[in-house]
């Protein structure tokens, strides 16, 4: 008897029109049901129901139905998932691969698959095992703008009204710091030149007007025009990945005079953030398949969070995140240690080459990259500070001021007097412009150093499974013995495709009954006969 996974049998159903069905329910004119579908859920089997259509109306109704909509979905699929699936070249994908190549949990993972599979009608493979292959088009990116008005509205938004209003506002910060000089010595100069003319005071060798504080070369740059951000949290880059940071290098990005105020008042954002959770996976998952898919909780520990090793006395609990998203099982050995096995990624349908490829590179032990203050050159940060300091300078000496007795409930003519009557603004802005840095950098610097410890204490990991104690090396030997083969799926693996038409499915089942039933005379006859 064929078997199909419970996914299959429900994508199948939803794609033919079937809302809902249980073993119980009752057959229709066009519907009959026979068991070919088994869920597998540890080392049980659920039974259930799939419908066979009977005749070619049945066929091209199903056919009419419309595809799903991303909005009958329990979520969007992950870009993640998109960018590893057209790395794997899009044909014969499985979860596992898919998983060990964007480095996600094997949850997400199928779950992303499901979605893409039923917004771009992609094409689903059944083995005799269980195991889902999936081939989706060319491009995955333009059957998804086809099929879903909300894969297309968060794509233009991310790809050309984001990039377009962050450079805005990134530029509108150094923008406003230029206003706010101008504006507060422009100020300063008409005010004292004012009061000059009526009075003919000391406060008249007051020139210390904006002309004084011209910015020379500081202009030249001012308007260049970047629209994608280049680190971190605001850029395209994953720093755990080798081709995007050379190929970043290649196309780096010049930023303007503004756009770097922004950075030095902000920063770039952490170049850890997503990328360091999809890192440690990757990385995990390649070191279970190069051990055949049994490891112990020193194999992993180079790739975690946790405090040095203290002489061998420590709790295995920090390997429990990466064992309950790989798909992993403890198992116990004869003399209490615990090796953990990973059935699931040992199961590929990448050819040799690629795989020995995925294997031969990677980290030794996780490094976390530290975060810069700013990828501003030195001379920009001074520089950007320079005006900052010049700016509050300015702003505290115009508030001074103007809280001269003669100023008393005088109002400043023009823009002057919007000036006076925003100046708690200014003044605000420029005491933020300074804190806000001086701030972070006390932030980034405790940071930092967080960081270089957790990197300390993964070196350490690193250390103690390369000298190997006698527990280590024990538990070693037993992780050796519960290895397992790659499992490699091919095309005579597969019992069921959905490129198959109804008719063809059909009368292959009915072949392999006649068939098993043959076989069963057969049988029959020749116990008699004995």
């Amino acid at each position: 008897m064929k078997k199909i996974n419970t996914f299959v049998a429900f994508t199948f159903l939803k794609a033919h029109g079937v809302s809902s069905f249980s073993p119980s329910s009752s057959l229709t004119s066009n519907t009959r049901f026979n068991t070919i579908g088994f869920t597998k859920s540890l080392n049980r089997a659920q039974i259930i129901n799939v419908p066979t259509f009977t005749n070619s109306e049945s066929a091209l109704n199903a056919a009419r139905r419309p595809l799903l909509s991303e909005d009958d979905l329990a979520a969007p699929p992950s870009e993640k998932v998109i960018e590893a699936v057209n790395r794997l070249g899009g044909n014969d994908v499985l979860a596992s691969d898919v998983a060990a190549e964007a480095g996600l949990s094997l949850s997400l993972t199928k779950q992303s698959l499901s979605s893409i599979a039923s917004l771009t009608r992609g094409d689903i493979s059944v083995t005799e095992s269980g195991d889902l292959l999936y081939s989706f088009p060319s491009s995955i990116q333009g059957a998804l703008a086809s099929n879903s008005l909300r894969y297309r509205v968060t794509n233009t938004w991310s790809k050309d009204v984001w990039p377009k209003l962050f450079w805005g506002i990134r530029v509108g910060f150094g923008v406003f710091l230029f206003i706010s000089i101008a504006l507060i010595f422009s100020t300063l100069f008409f005010a004292q030149t004012s009061s000059s003319s009526d009075d003919r005071d000391d406060r008249r060798g007051g020139g210390m007007g904006f002309p004084r504080y011209g910015i020379g070369n500081f202009l030249f740059d001012l308007a260049y025009y970047n629209r994608s951000p280049s680190y971190g949290y605001y850029g395209r880059v994953d720093v755990y990945d080798p081709q995007q940071v050379r190929q970043a290098e290649i196309e780096e990005e010049k930023s303007g005079i503004f756009e770097g105020i922004f950075s030095y008042i902000f920063g770039d954002g952490d170049p850890n953030g997503a990328n360091l959770e999809a890192a440690r996976l990757r990385e995990c998952s390649r070191v279970i398949r190069a051990n055949g898919g049994a490891v112990t909780a020193e194999q992993l520990a180079p790739f975690c969070d946790l405090e040095d090793p203290d002489g061998g006395s420590y709790q295995e609990g920090f390997v429990l995140p990466i064992v309950s998203q790989l798909g992993g099982e403890a198992e116990v050995t004869e003399d209490g240690d615990i090796i953990y096995i990973f059935p699931d990624l040992q199961v590929s349908a990448r050819d040799d080459d690629y795989e020995l490829q995925t294997l031969g590179g990677g980290m030794d032990y996780l490094e976390e990259k530290t975060i810069e203050f700013s990828r501003n050159p030195a001379w920009s940060n001074a520089a950007a500070g320079g005006l900052g300091v010049v700016n509050l300078g300015g702003a505290l000496y115009l508030g001074q001021f103007l809280a001269q007795p003669a100023l008393s409930g005088v109002t400043l003519a023009g823009v002057f007097g919007l000036v006076q009557a925003g100046y708690p603004f200014l003044l605000a802005y420029a005491i933020l412009f300074n804190a806000i840095p001086a701030a972070r950098y006390f932030s980034t610097e405790k940071k930092n150093t967080e960081i270089k410890r957790r990197n300390s204490s993964r070196r350490k990991w690193l250390n103690y499974l390369q000298l190997g104690n006698n527990s280590v090396t024990r538990k070693l030997q037993a992780a050796k013995k519960l290895r397992q083969n790659m499992r490699r799926l091919g095309s005579e693996d597969r019992v069921y495709d959905t490129t198959s038409s109804v008719d063809s499915l059909t009368a292959d089942r009915e072949q392999d009954a006649m068939k098993r039933f043959d076989e069963m005379l057969d049988s029959d006859t020749s116990s008699k006969w004995e």
